[in-house]
């Protein structure tokens, strides 16, 4: 283990680098009409890695824990690059100008495709951070303020999920609120590992990610209930990791369903990286028996989330077009991939030392 965590740091950017922020993990966009590779600067891959991580010290010996803590500090000397200078919220791109669409010889030039700050970023940084109960307050705020813009929510979601009141995954003006599955999971967990007082949209959030469990739309209808986590495994995996942290009732209902779910996915034909998460989640969900030993895959070349070219197109001809693959951005990152395995490894391990 310690010789992995010692492979993941080692891939963190040290200053040397002309694309990368010190601190920042490398990781690469492709467009679906192009077989060019761009280098991407962003935060989120980041953030991702030093809360994932963090999570396991407990499981890990001290030279283990040593590693991480030295992850999380350089990675913390980036993060303020990525902030909004008027607002405790956070960019997936530097919020210099022209950051935006790093490499991209078009994109980059124009404000029009600058994003606005998103709550994925947000939430995984206060969790690296630590955040105080007052910063998770004034998070929930801006989400608050965000998920009541005038436009009402995004007529991309599921028409029985259109009068719930959801967070939106963007602080950004004058847009419609377009709602992640996967990025109210981390919302949430941010909101339980505070132990914050439940609003009404906290509830409509769960009730959310409950209905689209229960009625499998996470199988039919993916791009629909999280339109940037759009694999139905990695669906799974943070409703799981969600399980970890709550004792809400409507969630932990949902756990045989869930257990359900991942082992009807095992039985397909899917990335070997589908399958470290998916045996991770079944230890978050109490399986002892049945978890399969797992090497690192040699093909770590897995799209983690993706960014859809027409998600915010309101016609009805664009909603049509918006699932297709043709018109996604696909976002890698090989230290994160080793992160998913150390993470199945730690958790392997814990259950290992259980069963003794």
């Amino acid at each position: 283990m310690l010789d992995l965590l010692l492979e993941i740091k080692s891939l963190q950017t040290r200053g040397n680098s002309p694309v990368y922020r010190e601190g920042i993990f490398p990781s690469q966009r492709k467009y679906a009409l192009s077989k060019t590779i761009y280098k991407d600067d962003n935060c989120f891959f980041t953030a991702l890695i030093a809360f994932t991580l963090l999570r396991l010290k407990k499981h890990l010996s001290p030279e283990e824990c040593t590693v991480i803590d030295g992850i999380k500090h350089e990675a913390q000397k980036a993060f303020p690059y990525y902030r909004n200078a008027k607002a405790y919220t956070y960019n997936f791109w530097r919020t210099e100008k022209n950051a935006h669409f790093p490499n991209s010889k078009l994109f980059s030039k124009y404000d029009y495709f600058r994003l606005a700050d998103d709550a994925d970023c947000t939430a995984l940084i206060y969790l690296v951070n630590g955040a105080s109960d007052y910063d998770a307050i004034y998070l929930k705020s801006k989400l608050l303020h965000h998920a009541k813009t005038p436009l009402g929510i995004s007529k991309n979601t599921l028409r029985h999920y259109q009068k719930l009141k959801l967070y939106s995954t963007w602080f950004g003006k004058n847009i419609p609120v377009e709602s992640d599955l996967c990025v109210l999971c981390n919302l949430l967990y941010l909101v339980f590992e505070k132990r914050l007082f439940l609003n009404e949209y906290d509830i409509d959030c769960i009730k959310f990610i409950c209905s689209a469990i229960r009625k499998n739309e996470h199988k039919t209808h993916p791009f629909l209930v999280a339109p940037y986590y759009t694999n139905t495994s990695v669906i799974l995996y943070h409703v799981a990791r969600l399980l970890t942290v709550t004792k809400h009732p409507a969630l932990l209902q949902l756990r045989e369903k869930l257990r359900k779910d991942i082992f009807q996915k095992l039985f397909e034909d899917i990335h070997p990286m589908e399958r470290i998460i998916l045996n991770t989640s079944l230890m978050w969900l109490g399986e002892t028996v049945s978890v399969q030993k797992l090497e690192m895959p040699e093909h770590i070349d897995f799209p983690w989330f993706i960014a859809g070219m027409l998600t915010s197109v309101n016609t009805p001809f664009a909603r049509a077009l918006a699932p297709l693959p043709l018109f996604h951005i696909q976002f890698y990152c090989e230290a994160y991939m080793k992160t998913l395995y150390v993470e199945y490894l730690a958790e392997k391990n814990k259950l290992q030392k259980e069963k003794r």
